[in-house]
């Protein structure tokens, strides 16, 4: 006989929920070589050299440049000059996105089941409101932290830290959920244990050597993570498939 599912009533390992959105919630379809040739471009133009803007990528680039522009009270500058181009390329996925099989779903089931269920993202809030209106997300989240909303986008742990303030939780109540490094970076940052879906921006080697506290194929194995069943297993860097 098949097992019952848990309940997530009962002997929650966490009690809220924080969710990446593109490679997460959605497939990713941002087109990463085109986009930063592009922002590399438009940063070297605004001034911007090193490192960090020759070899970033998308985020890192804007976090360098935040880290020169938000001591002197300059972000608008940089929202402005910058902010067009991401979006541009926000809208360009938007017109492919396409949610993971039972991600609306399992959103519900958490909300409804008592959980907080929010969301830190880099994508901006053009291109994220109408992609969590049409994909029927946005009744189960609260807060949705845009790109648009925080002075860094992840890997730095801003928004994840912001959303644990809006609760007042501990870390170590809240799971977050990604599908890349930087989400794997930003919730290492905020102290927050990780789930890595994968599927999405990175391929599974990319986490060899900063491995999630759990790896899953399918969004339905966050039901047995969340009430607890396999918390034995966080540092495992595995966990049993569960169903698509």
């Amino acid at each position: 006989m098949p097992s019952k599912r848990p309940s997530l009533a009962t002997s929650r390992a966490y009690t809220a929920v924080i969710f990446d959105f593109e490679g997460t919630l959605v497939n990713f379809q941002w087109q990463l070589e085109p986009a930063e040739e592009e922002l590399r471009s438009a940063f070297a133009r605004l001034g911007f050299s090193g490192k960090e803007f020759t070899r970033g990528n998308y985020a890192t680039m804007w976090n360098a440049a935040a880290d020169q522009l938000a001591p002197q009270g300059r972000m608008t500058e940089l929202h402005q000059a910058l902010g067009p181009v991401y979006d541009r390329w926000d809208f360009d996925a938007l017109t492919r996105w396409a949610p993971r099989p039972g991600a609306a779903e399992l959103l519900g089931r958490l909300a409804t089941a008592g959980l907080r269920v929010g969301m830190v993202s880099n994508v901006g809030r053009g291109a994220l409101a109408g992609a969590l209106g049409r994909f029927e997300f946005a009744g189960w989240l609260l807060p949705v932290v845009a790109r648009d909303d925080v002075t860094y986008m992840k890997p730095r742990a801003e928004g994840i830290l912001r959303t644990l303030s809006d609760w007042q939780l501990a870390a170590d109540e809240v799971l977050f959920v990604g599908d890349s490094r930087a989400d794997v970076l930003g919730a290492r940052a905020a102290g927050v244990p990780v789930a890595i879906i994968r599927g999405g921006e990175c391929a599974e080697t990319a986490f060899a050597d900063i491995p999630p506290d759990h790896m899953i194929s399918h969004l339905g194995e966050l039901v047995d993570l969340v009430a607890g069943s396999n918390r034995a297993s966080e540092g495992a860097g595995t966990v049993p498939p569960g169903p698509p």
